[in-house]
C-alpha cells in the first residue's frame, strides 16, 4: 500500500512556515504548546536524518519523522525544565551548524557546547529564555522552508530571515508577555 506523498514537501513547508511565526510570536504565551510543538519538532528533525539510510518504502520515510514527532511531543509536554534545557540547547546548537553548514566533527561538537551553556543559562533564566529559544526555533523553521521553497542562496539569506524574523519576534513577545510569569 504506497500513499502518494509527492506533494508532501510543498506541505511540509507551508506548515512548518505557519508553525514558525506561531512560535516566533507566540511562542511564550502558550509555551506548553510551544513546547510540545518543538518537541514534534525535534523529533521530525532526528528521524528525518535517519530515514534516509534506512531500506524501506517511501511510505514509511514519511510516517516514521511524523511519529517520532508525536511521541517527543508528548514527552516534552510532561517536564517543562529538563526541555526548555533540551530546546535551548538543541536551537541553539542547530541554528550555529544550520546557519555555517558545519560538516566537521570539532566545529559540531562547539556548535552543541554553545547550545549545552546556553540549556544550563536556560534553566535558571526561563522567561527571557523562553522567549528567545520560541522566537528563534519560529525564526529557523520560516528561514530554512522560505530559503528551500523560493530557491534563494543559503548563506546570506538564511541569516538574514533568521535575524529579522527573531528580533521581530523577541520584541513582540518581551512586548507582549511582560505579565505572564
Amino acid at each position: 500500500m504506497d500513499i502518494d506523498l509527492s506533494q508532501f514537501a510543498q506541505y511540509e513547508a507551508i506548515i512548518a512556515i505557519a508553525l514558525g511565526i506561531f512560535l516566533a510570536f507566540f511562542g511564550y504565551r502558550i509555551k506548553k504548546v510551544a513546547f510540545i510543538v518543538i518537541w514534534f519538532l525535534i523529533g521530525y528533525y532526528l528521524a528525518s536524518l535517519l530515514v534516509p539510510h534506512l531500506d524501506i518504502d517511501q511510505t514509511w520515510k514519511t510516517l516514521i519523522p511524523i511519529c517520532a514527532g508525536i511521541v517527543l511531543g508528548v514527552f516534552g509536554f510532561s517536564l517543562e525544565k529538563f526541555c526548555i534545557f533540551a530546546v535551548a540547547t538543541f536551537t541553539v546548537a542547530t541554528t550555529i551548524i544550520d546557519s555555517f553548514q558545519l560538516t566537521e566533527l570539532l566545529p559540531i561538537a562547539l556548535a552543541i557546547g554553545a547550545g549545552v551553556i546556553v540549556g544550563c543559562v536556560a534553566v535558571r533564566l526561563i522567561k527571557p529564555v523562553g522567549i528567545i529559544t520560541t522566537a528563534l526555533s519560529g525564526s529557523k523553521l520560516i528561514a530554512k522552508y522560505s530559503v528551500a521553497q523560493f530557491s534563494l542562496s543559503h548563506y546570506p539569506s538564511f541569516l538574514i530571515i533568521l535575524c529579522a524574523v527573531a528580533a521581530l519576534g523577541m520584541l513582540f513577545q518581551f512586548k507582549n508577555c511582560h505579565h505572564i510569569e
